[in-house]
């Protein structure tokens, strides 16, 4: 099916290949990690009107990958089956997304083996109930439940979609916990793991957790951290481990986090180039200093297309100057800059 790939979005050189469409912005975790915790209002818990999903199915087509994730959890959204059910009946591309799989019920699992999604990934950081207590909450029984019975399913089918992963944001106070992880998600027979750099940083105090050197400039042994996820890999070998991005001490020229023929739908139809500048997010920049996010909208799906507004002028302008200089103006000093991929 992949071989269908649309030829992308726009007229100019650089054409819109994918979307992140945040179909919910609503979340019933309040994890002490997330961007959510660093601001109010800015239609933070809200769900996608249908009629910005039946605007843009037309083009969806034409892109490369679509990712129903965003700042809240996704199967919040009452009509999340017929989303999907619709989205993959015009859209033959890599469709995937990410959950806390505290609502991964027997109805959601039909809708995702049904629509032949590509990946699901779990956002999880432990391995076991007294771990997800201490990062996430009170619902590890509930979501292992789930994802067993998920895997179960997909296997009575006869089927290697979706590939399911798990994530582990790498913290420095957990990352005793990364083999076990990696060895439960084994035993569970997930696809493979995605390991995360906290690239979010709020405060002073969160700058104990960073497992990176660069860009803020505090004292971690990173040789022996790389050490230890090649030693991870090795062991592990039977499962595929994806990550971590490297941070460096100088920009990278360009995003890290988004690339440059991708763009973010907030679940009020705002569209911005990444996942920072559609909210007033809090964060710490790499003087230590606590600053909002600056915000960029390129338009809302509302009232326009997507290649109305890929071709506008206020996307054209962020796209030619990120091209030009490997950052703009609006992203400051964004760590996402800094981020090299493995």
């Amino acid at each position: 099916m992949k071989e269908l790939l649309g030829e992308g979005i726009g007229q100019g050189p650089i054409r819109l290949k994918g979307i992140n469409l945040e179909i919910s912005s609503k979340c019933n975790l309040n994890c002490r990690h997330c961007f959510r915790r660093t601001y109010i209002g800015a239609h933070k818990d809200e769900l996608m009107h249908p009629a910005v999903i039946e605007n843009i199915m037309p083009e969806l087509k034409l892109l490369h990958g679509i990712d129903l994730t965003g700042w809240g959890e996704p199967l919040l959204h009452p009509e999340f089956g017929k989303i999907l059910k619709d989205i993959r009946r015009n859209f033959p591309g890599a469709l995937t997304f990410t959950t806390n799989g505290i609502l991964l019920d027997e109805n959601v699992i039909n809708h995702v083996l049904d629509s032949e999604l590509d990946t699901i990934c779990f956002s999880l950081d432990a391995a076991d109930d007294e771990s997800y207590r201490a990062v996430r909450g009170r619902y590890w029984s509930k979501i292992e439940a789930g994802m067993t019975e998920l895997i179960r399913r997909k296997q009575q089918r006869g089927r290697g979609l979706p590939g399911i992963f798990a994530g582990f944001l790498l913290r420095r106070s957990r990352l005793q916990d990364l083999f076990k992880f990696g060895e439960k998600m084994t035993r569970l027979m997930l696809n493979g793991i995605i390991l995360q750099q906290m690239t979010g940083v709020f405060g002073p105090a969160d700058l104990d957790e960073v497992s990176y050197s660069a860009y803020y400039g505090e004292r971690f042994d990173e040789q022996k951290f790389r050490q230890g996820i090649k030693d991870l890999k090795e062991e592990l070998n039977y499962l595929q481990v994806i990550g971590p991005e490297r941070i460096e001490n100088q920009r990278q020229g360009g995003c890290g986090a988004f690339p440059l023929d991708h763009l973010f739908v907030k679940a009020n139809g705002d569209v911005s180039p990444c996942c920072v500048l559609c909210y007033p997010v809090l964060l710490l920049n790499r003087k230590k200093e606590l600053r909002p996010a600056q915000m960029l909208v390129l338009g809302n799906l509302r009232r326009q297309s997507l290649a109305e507004i890929w071709d506008g002028e206020a996307a054209v302008s962020w796209r030619n100057e990120m091209t030009d200089k490997g950052f703009t103006e609006v992203c400051a000093d964004c760590i996402g800059l800094y981020i090299r991929r493995e």
